[in-house]
């Protein structure tokens, strides 16, 4: 299950991920983020993503490696990310999802997270 919440004043947008996340709902999940990333208004830079993985649990591996994929489709590689969770699991996983990209990290707090997003 996931959330999307837009915040066009700060300029991200944020998704919250809860529980284990099957391959149709990732799928309807990246659609759903897609438009909320074209509806985003035009500003000086392109609006971030925040990630919280806190409620969200291991996921499969079918479903890392679709994120992974996500991460490093090139029209979302230009794209400031930072995703946070507190259960060291799940931020391995996170970290592997990110590995490849010098601009998303993983946090182990919303605050720590939009600090660095906000910098």
């Amino acid at each position: 299950m996931h959330t999307i919440i837009v915040n066009i004043e700060r300029r991200f947008i944020e998704v919250k991920l809860e529980g284990l996340c099957s391959m149709a709902e990732f799928q309807t999940f990246v659609l759903e983020l897609r438009n909320e990333i074209a509806r985003f208004p035009r500003g000086d830079r392109p609006p971030a993503t925040l990630y919280d993985f806190t409620g969200a649990t291991i996921q499969t591996q079918e479903v890392v490696l679709a994120m992974k994929a996500l991460a490093e489709h090139p029209s979302m590689t230009h794209r400031r990310v930072a995703m946070y969770t507190e259960g060291v699991l799940a931020r391995q996983q996170a970290k592997r999802i990110c590995e490849n990209r010098d601009n998303m990290f993983v946090f182990s707090s919303r605050r720590d997270a939009l600090e660095w997003l906000e910098q």
